[in-house]
């Protein structure tokens, strides 16, 4: 069986990860420093899919040297292999309609657009909608779109804020991070640690997108723009988080908006 003692160490390396990381990452500290939790959370990802591969990788190369146990070899090569192939097959799958639903959810908004001006790293697109609404759409023509209930709620400060937190989410990629959190919790619905992955990303993508708000106009103008979303029902969690940004012992003074941010 000594073909099987490096495959096997892999996958053991790659099933630690996947159960002794959630486990570890725990406590408030993820809440005070979200940019660091989600490094954390994906290097996580990628490293227990990183061995998980090479454990398959490796059950292949010892099959092919003809060692002693290279039929179990063979038999984890080939398991290996078609779990891999299901997986791509299973994303392959997914990605297309979950990439469908958010254009349909994002194209009904389009004929109610009343403008749509060019800030050169993003068009910010107005629309009439009854509630308060601010979305980021990233892609290769990133927009961010905001409903005139919105500008009509908010102050000039405050609506510079959401801004600035949406625009957070396009240079964060946070899109592509909450995809692949969805992917892998499709993929692995047995696993508690990968619905605790989704879970984690969709809260700690807004934390971080609030710190780089607060750093540019300042936690009280996000602050008091959450509390007044909060009020109106528009965004869940949003008081939550607004306690969250006065309760920081430390406030930087706003370093300003970038120009395409200001309105």
């Amino acid at each position: 069986m000594t073909a099987l003692l490096l495959p096997a160490a892999l996958f053991l390396a790659a099933l630690l990860t996947v159960l002794g990381v959630p486990v570890a990452l725990v406590g408030a500290w993820q809440v005070d420093r979200p940019k660091l939790a989600l490094t954390a959370w994906f290097a996580a990802l990628v490293l227990g899919g990183g061995c998980a591969v090479a454990s398959v990788v490796a059950a292949v190369a010892a099959a092919g040297e003809g060692r002693p146990g290279s039929w179990a070899a063979w038999l984890w090569a080939w398991v290996g292999v078609a779990g891999a192939i299901a997986v791509v097959g299973l994303v392959s799958g997914l990605s297309g309609p979950m990439a469908d639903a958010e254009r349909w959810s994002l194209r009904r908004l389009a004929p109610i657009a009343t403008e749509r001006l060019d800030r050169g790293t993003f068009t910010l697109v107005r629309f009439a909608h009854p509630a308060p609404v601010a979305i980021a759409v990233p892609g290769r023509r990133p927009e961010i779109m905001v409903s005139d209930s919105l500008e009509s709620l908010l102050s000039r400060g405050q609506l510079q804020a959401v801004l600035a937190h949406e625009y957070a989410h396009l240079r964060g990629r946070h899109g592509v991070l909450m995809r692949l959190a969805e992917l892998n919790a499709a993929c692995l619905p047995f696993l508690p640690a990968a619905d605790r992955l989704r879970r984690a990303t969709r809260l700690l993508i807004e934390l971080a997108a609030d710190d780089v708000a607060a750093r540019q106009v300042g936690a009280e103008q996000l602050a008091t723009a959450l509390e007044a979303l909060a009020d109106e029902g528009g965004a869940p969690g949003a008081a939550e988080r607004a306690v969250r940004l006065r309760g920081h012992s430390q406030q930087e003074l706003p370093r300003g908006l970038p120009a395409a941010l200001q309105v």
